[in-house]
């Protein structure tokens, strides 16, 4: 069952914890315009003579903001810039939760970190416990560091598409998500020997890292179809990997209470009735016929792995895997959000923006080849991993 968390929230350390956001959020705003103003005034001396702000940028600042965000917008693929706005938006949400008043109280500790130490081998218990410690040592100090440090990764991934400061942005949080993955998400429950995906294993941050790194690829990749080739064939392999953990005979979900403790412990999370009473339902069934519930779960997601592994991925396996995903996401995941200590909406969301890149990848324009013309409302579809080409004509 979950801990309320209201008895560890201190009034006081609330203050405090917001006190230093306060001063560490003018200081780090602070260092970014003066980051700006440098680079204009190298501008400057470069013989690309400018304005260190243009004076448009202080008459019209929102206007400005948005050409910032969508400068890119039809210089490249709509999904590549999909991704690089999705990821900003998630990394800027995971912030904000930071900012939650358990966070910097022994809750955090309490709910989310020592958790991850079940079942783990002993010398990675020690690993864990250096961040545990930490935390107990300095929350609010940390609380602080950790909300900054993603509320501005996000703004300047939604910001700099394509920009120094927003590749920047993407190998920082690609090491910073490994950092989580490690310190504070116990590597998603992997050595432990009963992980599952109805949870959001192996931890949501391995998919901000996979759209973070397929970001950093060239951006022919996207265009030239070795994203989504890429994409379709990890999600393939992701999913086959995931019915092996969970049909695994030693992590428990054939027993009744392996399946009830994931949904126990996520209905018992503080939320409106209406969430929590279906949660409550199926971990009562699942209580009571665990071969079954286990069985199809597996079942889903051998189905989903061996489809994206095959040469044709049709639309009902995009609609199968978005079911899919918002089951998991509320009767497992529980919305990443509840409970007062979230860190992020879990796995199904990034996951979910992941397979809809990659879905419209796969309806890309592709050129024609040499020597062949093409009539008005003609235009040529990739329909099939071998590259196969249909022209297909609109009526205008």
């Amino acid at each position: 069952m979950t801990v309320n968390m209201q008895p560890f929230i201190d009034p006081v350390v609330v203050r405090a914890f917001h006190a230093l956001l306060g001063l560490g959020m003018v200081w780090t705003s602070v260092l970014v315009v003066l980051v700006i103003l440098f680079r204009r005034f190298l501008a400057v001396i470069g013989d690309k003579p400018t304005w260190p702000i243009a004076p448009s940028v202080w008459r019209h600042p929102f206007r400005s903001a948005w050409r910032g965000i969508c400068h890119r917008v039809g210089r490249t693929p709509k999904e590549r810039a999909l991704l690089w706005w999705g990821l900003g938006v998630l990394w800027f949400i995971d912030g904000v939760l930071q900012a939650q008043p358990a966070m910097p109280n022994n809750g955090f500790v309490l709910d989310v970190l020592a958790p991850a130490l079940a079942g783990q081998p002993s010398w990675y218990i020690r690993i864990l416990g250096w961040n545990i410690q930490f935390w107990t040592d300095h929350p609010v100090g940390a609380d602080v560091a950790a909300m900054l440090l993603q509320v501005w990764m996000g703004i300047l991934l939604l910001v700099g598409m394509d920009r120094f400061w927003g590749r920047l942005a993407l190998w920082f949080s690609i090491a910073w998500g490994f950092g989580i993955w490690i310190f504070g998400e116990g590597m998603g429950g992997i050595l432990t020997g009963s992980v599952t995906w109805l949870n959001g294993a192996p931890g949501s941050v391995l998919f901000y890292v996979a759209g973070a790194a397929l970001l950093l690829l060239p951006e022919d990749g996207w265009t030239s179809g070795r994203v989504r080739k890429l994409a379709r064939r990890a999600f393939g392999v992701f999913w086959l990997a995931a019915a092996i953990a969970q049909a695994w005979p030693s992590a428990g979900f054939w027993q009744k209470d392996g399946l009830f403790r994931i949904f126990s412990r996520a209905a018992g999370m503080p939320q409106p009735s209406f969430l929590s009473g279906p949660i409550y339902a199926l971990a009562k069934a699942a209580q009571l016929h665990p071969a079954f519930w286990n069985s199809l779960f597996v079942a889903v997601m051998l189905a989903l792995g061996a489809s994206y592994l095959s040469d044709r991925v049709s639309v009902w396996v995009l609609e199968l895997t978005l079911v899919w995903l918002f089951f998991s996401w509320w009767m497992g995941q529980d919305f990443g959000v509840m409970g007062g200590v979230g860190t992020d909406p879990n796995s199904s969301p990034v996951f979910a923006l992941l397979l809809l890149v990659a879905w419209r990848l796969r309806w890309k324009r592709t050129p024609l080849p040499s020597g062949e013309s093409a009539s008005p409302g003609t235009h040529l579809l990739h329909t099939s991993e071998q590259g196969s080409i249909h022209k297909q004509t609109r009526s205008d």
